[in-house]
């Protein structure tokens, strides 16, 4: 197999370690009939989907925010990669190619074959990736063809060389599409877990608690003891006092809860007033 590291002069950008492992785990799902190895290479070529075949495709983990940025990044570069030598320059390399490859198989072709081969073959190679030029290619048409190829076999060969460029692009083109995804939360440990359990009981224990003492202040908070409607102030807080050996149970703390907050309102308000006259 070629060596897809260099073409043309340049390099093919490298992918780091993190979009390899993610277009390595890249998921496809058909249906209906699969391609065949000429379809599939065909639309290889023109850089195109499985219209109407593929109803899912995608990395079966999620990349990260990095992974899809870096494929969204190097995309263009990959792509380039893919394009075509100038006609002058294909000319050169089938001229090159076919030479050696003539001087290598058994029963050459006469010169105005060749000629002619070559020809036939720049119409059919046309935007064939210029990545396909390169010795190690030479080598294995070498070690293929015991006699000179046909321009379909040559084709084939080319093809056969770009296709994991055009795989390579195809995916990462995938991954380039995907959203990132949310950080996964570390899962608690036993601990954390009882931790959260007690601080969710004690919270629960204390609003049950809370709702508990108003409902008694709901039902007792008004109380009035006998004889004593219509009194206010100091004087309700004095006929409350005097009740309280008669009272018992919620009743009882919530009147002694009463009479703390007036006592504590009442005397405030004095001070206030006195403070008042004495300026």
């Amino acid at each position: 197999m070629t060596d897809l590291a260099t073409y043309a002069g340049q390099r093919v950008p490298a992918l780091s370690h993190a979009l390899e492992t993610a277009i390595s785990g890249t998921n496809v799902s058909f249906f209906g009939q699969r391609e065949t190895a000429s379809e599939r290479e065909a639309r290889l070529k023109r850089g195109e989907p499985a219209p109407g075949m593929v109803i899912a495709a995608g990395p079966r983990v999620p990349p990260s925010g990095a992974v899809i940025a870096e494929a969204r990044r190097i995309l263009p570069d990959l792509e380039r990669a893919l394009d075509p030598l100038p006609a002058d320059r294909l000319r050169a390399e089938i001229d090159r190619f076919l030479d050696i490859l003539n001087a290598s198989v058994a029963r050459p072709q006469e010169m105005d074959a060749l000629d002619m081969r070559k020809a036939a073959l720049e119409v059919a190679l046309e935007g064939t990736p210029a990545i396909v030029w390169t010795p190690a290619t030479l080598r294995m048409a070498q070690r293929r063809f015991k006699f000179f190829p046909s321009v379909a076999e040559l084709a084939e060969l080319l093809d056969e060389v770009a296709a994991p460029l055009r795989d390579k692009v195809a995916h990462v083109r995938i991954v380039s599409r995907q959203e990132a995804r949310e950080p996964e939360r570390p899962r608690p440990s036993d601990a954390e877990r009882e931790a959260v359990a007690a601080m969710m009981a004690e919270r629960r224990a204390e609003v049950a608690k809370r709702e508990a003492h108003e409902a008694k202040i709901r039902k007792h908070g008004t109380y009035t003891p006998p004889g004593a409607q219509g009194l206010t102030g100091w004087a309700l807080l004095d006929a409350l006092k005097t009740d309280l050996p008669n009272l018992d149970g919620d009743l009882l703390a919530v009147t002694q809860e009463r009479i703390e907050e007036m006592q504590r309102r009442f005397e405030g308000a004095e001070r206030f007033m006195t403070s008042e006259a004495q300026a």
